[in-house]
Order: C-alpha cells, then structure tokens, then sequence
C-alpha cells in the first residue's frame, strides 16, 4: 500500500509539472489562435488523464496485493467480466455517455473555456468528463448535459471568429459618404486591436432594403473569443463617427390609433359631408328656380311688348 501510495504522489507530481511544461509552452507559441488552443486544451484533459491513471494504478496494485495474499485474479476478473455485462445492459445510457464523451475529446469538438451551441442550451463550457458537460450560462446558471445527448454542437470560439456588425442608415443618407466613414471607424478599430483582428474588416455596402432603414453589414474576423468585444468597439465607433458627420441612425416609429376617437371624427367627417351635400343641392335648387324665374319674366315682357 505504501508502494501505491508513493506511486500515486509521483503521477500527481508528474501530472502537474507536465501541466506547466504545456502551459509555459501555450504562452511561449508565436501565434495567438495556437496559444490559446493548447491551453484549453490542456484544461480540457488535466482531469482525464489524471482520473485514468489513478484508476490503472489503483487496480494494478489490487490485483498485485491479491497475487501476494496467494488469491488468483483471474476468477474474480471473469466475474467482475459478467457484472459488467449485467450492468452495461442496465446502464446503456451511461455507457453511452462515455463513448460520446470520448468521440468528444478525440474529435476536439469543444474544450474548457470555449463558447458553445448545444442543443437549445449556450455558455462557456466550464469542466468537461467523460459522461457530462458543465455549461455557464451567461446570466450565472450551470447547465449539466449528458454526453449522449450531445446530437449537434456550435462552437463559436474554434480557431477563428467574425464580428457581424449590421448598420440601418436612412434612405436619404449617400452611400458614398457612409461607406468613407465606415472605413475611418475600421482604420481605427485595427488600431485598438493590433494581433486580434486577422483581417481587414469587410464593409459589404447595401445588402438589403428595409421599411425604415437601408442595412449595412461590416464582419470582421478576429481571434477566437474575440468578436464580441470587437464588434462592441465597432458600434462605439461607427456611433461617435456617425453623429460627427451628421449621418442619421433611423429610429423605429410606431403610431397608436384611438378607436373611440376616430369612430367620432369619422362620423363628424360624414355629418360635414352630408351637410356639405345638402348646401349645395340646395343652392342648385335656388339657381335653377332664379333661372326659370327670370325666364318666365322675359317671356311676360316679350309679350306685353308684342301686345303693344
């Protein structure tokens, strides 16, 4: 046991300094996306591989203490063979579990730190093992996933990101003048963010025509992890430039109608017409009955002039 025992200390010691020789050389790698990848990496497996070798170890040292008690191991392995079939038929799930959490670690779907999609849960994956992942939700809250119910995974922060910034400008805007301005708030975007934007951010003009406002898209690829605070610093500064130049951000406007109010003004509105119809048949009335007045009086004078 005291052999176990030390041995055991040793694979801790081991394990710890081999956790610091990655990390020393994580922090010593030329390139940024590299860097970081080892060093989740690293977190990703510290608790694997230490719970693997412990377990081997403790088992190796059983059956060897079995061995010098003069009891053979090789019964009690073919019995602990039949448990383990009886439990794997009782216990598929968990089974399960563990091989989709190895295809999870070889395939490198997502490491500790990493911003994830899974299924209809998101947050930083915060420790990972063989049978769950343990996600932090943004508002606080750890979100504990089996690994078997790991179907389909979106891992925003693998390799590289892009910072989507989309800008309503209004219709009477020019284009020209808010592409100039754009690419003033990109010169100094790249020079708040030397080494984590990789790329030139990408202004895309026009890509859509909207009832209030004409949309401009400007994506930005940055570092993994990145993007987020890019494109904060990005509307910051599209903002400050925008309000320089006198060029308008529309604002949605909404107009409320009063029902009660309008049945009102629509029934006054068809009283003022109707009165409005009545003055005027009436006042066609009047001229047409001064019409055949007057008329009736030329037809009298003609004929007292013709009896004359």
């Amino acid at each position: 046991m005291a052999v176990w025992f030390i041995l055991d200390r040793i694979l801790l010691f081991i394990h710890k300094r081999t956790l610091f020789a990655l990390k020393f050389f994580g922090r010593h790698a030329t390139d940024e996306n590299r860097r970081n990848a080892i060093i989740q990496r690293v977190k990703t497996f510290r608790g694997l591989i230490l719970q693997s070798i412990r377990i081997l170890n403790a088992l190796f040292f059983i059956f060897l203490l079995l061995h010098s008690f003069g009891i053979d191991p090789r019964p009690l392995l073919a019995g602990v063979g039949v448990v383990g079939l009886g439990l794997s038929l009782a216990a598929q799930n968990i089974l399960r579990d563990f091989l989709n959490g190895l295809f999870i670690v070889v395939e490198d779907q997502y490491n500790v730190g990493d911003w994830v999609d899974i299924g209809s849960y998101s947050g930083t994956v915060e420790s990972f093992s063989l049978r769950v992942t343990r996600l932090r939700a943004m508002d606080g809250r750890q979100i504990i996933i089996p690994n078997s119910s790991v179907v389909q995974v979106v891992n925003y922060t693998k390799s590289w990101a892009v910072s989507n910034v989309e800008l309503g400008i209004s219709y009477e805007a020019k284009v020209a003048d808010v592409v100039r301005t754009l690419e003033r708030c990109c010169d100094e975007l790249m020079s708040m963010y030397p080494g984590v934007i990789l790329e030139r951010p990408n202004i895309q003009s026009i890509v859509d025509f909207r009832p209030n406002d004409v949309l401009i898209r400007v994506l930005t690829k940055t570092l993994a992890g990145e993007q987020w605070a890019v494109g904060r610093a990005l509307r910051r500064i599209v903002k400050e430039k925008f309000d320089d130049a006198g060029i308008d951000i529309p604002v949605p406007q909404m107009v409320l109608h009063d029902a009660a109010k309008e049945s009102v003004a629509r029934s006054e509105r068809q009283r003022a017409l109707q009165m409005a119809r009545e003055a005027k048949e009436a006042e066609a009335r009047a001229k047409k009955e001064a019409a055949q007045t007057k008329e009736k009086e030329e037809k009298k004078t003609e004929e007292r002039k013709g009896d004359a």
